[in-house]
């Protein structure tokens, strides 16, 4: 079972089960941990056996949905919503950079995160914009002042995340003050469609990530590749930072993305961006500038 957050009948978001293609929305009048996925992974694994058990039930009588026919939100609605720049051997190197000696952080903003086939709507300021498929770590319980050994038993789950991002041309020696403006953009954070529980992924060092423009494969790399594990991420993070349940780090991007193409190859109006964790329902989302 994976988890999902999405809109219901009413036109409300709701926690649900995903279970083979089929999606089963998860009432609270079952449980009132079902309230949203947050709430869902704050209870452990005792909630979430009985959110599959619910939803097996719910197939079973023919009650599920094709997952083709669901509107997906943002698996969480994360306050704190951290991304990592330059977590990957390959492309520090690439870029004739040394590794980071702790983790490079940057903020995204809530209103970043979007669903599967949610437009990204690009506002009129931004010219340029790049992909860049990412492993989106997300906070099962609060974490403060968590050791990189234990730190594993804090997270919820983990999903696909395009940390799409404006570029400037030519590249700036350091980002500065102006990383906010380039990586915080409404809907510049979509993630899902599911959430896959962290129960499915004893160790996510151990999983690859894909992204296709318009079908055509951009990005294909290992997550041992990270300069910091998401171990390490999370100790560094909440040695300063408290971390709740349902907020998502982002933890870096490789090779493949556009601004490194000679010559640099950005995103279109139409173009059609997934990302995927390998063995996983892959994020699918559309370039869109923004009317207004």
């Amino acid at each position: 079972m994976q988890l999902a957050r999405i809109r219901s009948k009413s036109g409300k978001p709701a926690a649900a089960a995903w279970i083979d293609g089929m999606v089963v929305a998860l009432p609270t009048s079952q449980d009132k941990r079902f309230a949203d996925v947050a709430t869902l992974l704050a209870g452990g694994e005792p909630a979430l056996k009985k959110a599959e058990a619910f939803a097996k039930r719910a197939i079973r009588a023919r009650r599920g949905v094709p997952a083709d026919r669901v509107q997906f939100l943002a698996p969480t609605t994360p306050q704190v919503f951290l991304g990592l720049g330059y977590n990957y051997r390959a492309l520090a190197t690439h870029e004739g950079l040394a590794f980071n000696k702790h983790p490079e952080l940057f903020a995204k903003l809530p209103g970043c995160a979007v669903g599967h086939d949610h437009p990204i709507l690009v506002p009129k300021v931004v010219d340029k914009i790049d992909f860049e498929a990412e492993l989106g770590v997300v906070i099962g319980r609060t974490a403060r002042r968590v050791r990189a050994r234990d730190a594993l038993a804090y997270v919820g789950g983990y999903t696909a995340c395009n940390d799409y991002t404006a570029k400037v041309v030519p590249r700036p020696p350091e980002s500065g003050s102006i990383i906010i403006p380039l990586k915080a953009a409404d809907t510049f954070g979509p993630m899902g469609p599911t959430l896959i529980p962290a129960r499915l992924i004893p160790d996510p060092q151990k999983l690859t990530l894909l992204c296709r423009v318009n079908g055509v494969e951009k990005q294909r790399f290992p997550t041992s590749d990270m300069v910091h594990t998401v171990a390490e991420v999370i100790e560094y993070i909440t040695a300063r930072i408290t971390l709740h349940p349902g907020d998502v780090i982002t933890t870096g991007t490789s090779l493949g993305i556009g601004i490194i193409k000679e010559p640099p190859e950005f995103l279109k109006e139409g173009d059609v961006v997934e990302v995927q964790i390998e063995g996983y329902p892959a994020l699918r989302n559309r370039i869109q500038g923004d009317k207004d």
